[in-house]
């Protein structure tokens, strides 16, 4: 299952192995905005997501004073 959580939550379903990047690019999800965490770490862009992998995009929020 991959989650999406930021301003907006949506889970997306996958019926088959793809790359972090490839799921960026159908879904809309900028690089510079999210970041792609499997097991607690970070994932680069080439590498494959499982169907069966938990696997979160978190969006990236700054913020100050």
């Amino acid at each position: 299952m991959i989650r999406v959580l930021g301003r907006e939550s949506v889970i997306i379903e996958l019926k088959q192995p793809e790359t972090v990047e490839y799921i960026m690019k159908r879904n809309g999800l900028s690089e510079e905005r999210f970041v792609c965490i499997r097991g607690g770490y970070p994932l680069t862009a080439d590498e494959i997501i499982q169907p069966e992998d938990d696997v979160q995009f978190l969006e990236i929020f700054s913020g100050g004073m």
